[in-house]
């Protein structure tokens, strides 16, 4: 095992930015406070009542805080490849690192730059059979390697960047067929004065052009925290939003209809797999039993947001009668709050609140996570350690990022043991 010491923390996105901003739903929205937990009993589906799947480990453990071998910034996706070792994407550095199985250095790709092989903003990679891709979000560029790191080639994917007025298509993630999964941006402005009300998902050619639409992200006004004032605003998430997700696989995209229980009818999340043609795979949908949102809970989410303002610079400051009536007040609470794909297409719902396990010194507090297997059908339900941010999972391998107090990130490995 390589101990790990020290390394930088991601800097969070600050959600204060004034004027109009994209929201892309390529990434969940940002965690809000959970407030403690709920009792397991009443909240789990019938159907994941059976003895939960854990992770034992960590077994492999990457970093340090002196070592140059061993010292990185921060960590964005993680990947196993053809050749049999871990590759992390580092979007501080602009540079894809290599990883034996035991944690020992085996290289790295790719540099800052606008050149051939070099990125400005890595944000994304993944594998076309032995081939890695990388997708520059700054140039709008999807470069290609070798196993052995040597730079293949790159496609700059042509597009409309569009106006305020309009948002057509931007390239988002390269397919193994040469097209591109394209998603039209969603500005928060436009979504909190209700002129923007969806986010069309289309499969885009190289040279802009769209071949099918898979599918549009819903939005709301609800669905952003918004101060608003003529000609612009400021904005943030939700404390207890309850927008849509959507995970990215291979060949599909899942997306879950997260909606608060309003107090009339089934509760029960709606997930469906789509295909990039469009074509819908399966619906299902989850029944649970919701668990109210208490008013002392939802008056220190405002506590919280109006202390925090009123720390910032005049500008962003506000009225706590303001910020109240920009608060988002569900009834009841969402019932998952993460959401992700496996490797082996199980997709994974990671539940609002953490969970207690065991009572007295023996208890501690777990995320608990409800397991669909790839045709939707329920299959398990798993626990995982609160401080393990998951990044991938691949067979009974779970490879993530955990973080110490010193906001040190590290590249752990745990085991999942799947027989309760």
């Amino acid at each position: 095992m390589v101990q790990t010491t020290r390394s930088s923390a991601i800097p969070s996105p600050n959600p204060q930015t004034p004027g109009p901003h994209p929201l892309i739903p390529l990434a969940i929205l940002a965690a809000a406070i959970s407030g403690g937990c709920q009792d397991e009993a009443g909240s789990t589906p019938g159907a994941f009542e059976q003895d939960p799947w854990t992770l034992s480990g960590p077994d492999l453990r990457i970093g340090s805080l002196d070592d140059p071998d061993y010292v990185f910034g921060p960590i964005g996706s993680l990947r196993v490849g053809p050749d049999g070792l871990l590759y992390t994407l580092h979007w501080g550095e602009a540079m894809i690192r290599r990883w034996t199985m035991d944690g020992v250095p085996a290289g790295s790709l790719g540099r800052r730059g606008e050149g051939p092989g070099e990125f400005e903003e890595a944000t994304r990679m993944g594998f076309f059979g032995d081939s890695l891709w990388v997708w520059d979000s700054e140039h709008y560029r999807v470069s290609y390697f070798d196993t052995e790191g040597e730079f293949i080639g790159s496609v700059m994917p042509r597009f409309d960047f569009g106006g305020m007025a309009e948002s057509p298509p931007r390239p988002e993630i390269p397919l193994r067929d040469g097209t591109f999964l394209g998603i039209s941006p969603a500005w928060s402005d436009g979504i909190a004065r209700g002129t923007v009300t969806g986010s069309p998902y289309t499969r885009m050619d190289a040279d802009g052009g769209t071949l099918a639409r898979i599918w549009t992200m819903p939005w709301e006004p609800r669905d952003i925290f918004a101060l608003l004032r003529d000609g612009g605003g400021s904005y943030g998430s939700q404390p207890f939003g309850d927008s849509h997700s959507v995970s990215f696989g291979e060949s599909s995209l899942v997306t879950v209809n997260r909606r608060a229980w309003t107090g009339s009818g089934e509760a029960a999340l709606t997930v469906s797999r789509i295909g990039f043609d469009g074509d819908t795979i399966f619906t299902v949908r989850v029944p649970y039993e919701p668990l109210p949102l208490s008013a002392e809970r939802f008056e220190a989410a405002l506590a919280e947001r109006v202390e925090r303002r009123s720390s910032m610079s005049t500008a962003f400051q506000a009225s706590e009668g303001r910020i109240r009536e920009a608060l988002y007040r569900p009834s009841h609470l969402p019932a998952v709050r993460g959401t992700m794909q496996a490797r082996d297409g199980t997709f994974w719902l990671r539940r609002w609140d953490p969970v207690e396990t065991g009572t007295g010194e023996h208890g501690e507090q777990v995320y608990e996570w409800w397991v669909l297997d790839a045709e939707g059908a329920p299959l398990a339900r798993a626990r995982t350690p609160i401080g393990l941010s998951i990044r991938l999972i691949d067979g009974d391998t779970v490879w993530g990022v955990e973080t110490d107090e010193l906001g040190v990130e590290y590249i752990v490995r745990y085991r999942l043991t799947m027989d309760g």
